[in-house]
């Protein structure tokens, strides 16, 4: 099992592991069309958000496809898978700079709960839940 957060999905525990850099390449374009989760998205953003967990989760899960993973995701946990498997990445939002403090909701340790406290998010040590997922942001690198 590849390392990185955990977070809960139709009532079970994921364990998110980072993009390959292959990965990163190939999603790239598909990232920046990302400006923010929620009931607003169309179409075209659900296959995007779909397509980028997909590939994620098949590290460690090889048999996820994305009918399984549109039928994990919801309004209350996308904006928090999707930020994990970014900033697993490397991909912070955009206008964060270098230094600054991880997205609301990721991260382990002071900074999460510090975080947690301001975003509504709640850690439990590596794992997220998100009861009012903020709007995310353009990734960059």
């Amino acid at each position: 099992m590849i390392p990185g957060p955990s977070v809960s999905m139709g009532g079970e525990e994921w364990v998110i592991p980072p993009l390959t850099l292959g990965q990163l390449r190939r999603l790239m374009p598909q990232v920046r069309q990302l400006t923010e989760i929620g009931a607003s998205m169309g179409e075209a953003q659900i296959e995007v958000l779909v397509d980028i967990v997909t590939a994620a989760l098949q590290r460690n899960y090889p048999e996820m496809t994305p009918v399984k993973v549109e039928n994990l995701l919801d309004l209350g946990n996308a904006s928090a898978v999707l930020n994990a498997v970014l900033t697993g990445s490397g991909l912070k939002p955009e206008g964060a700079s270098a230094g600054e403090r991880p997205a609301p909701g990721i991260g382990s340790g002071a900074s999460s709960e510090a975080s947690a406290a301001t975003s509504g998010t709640v850690p439990t040590g590596d794992k997220f839940t998100a009861s009012s997922p903020p709007p995310v942001g353009t990734a960059t690198l």
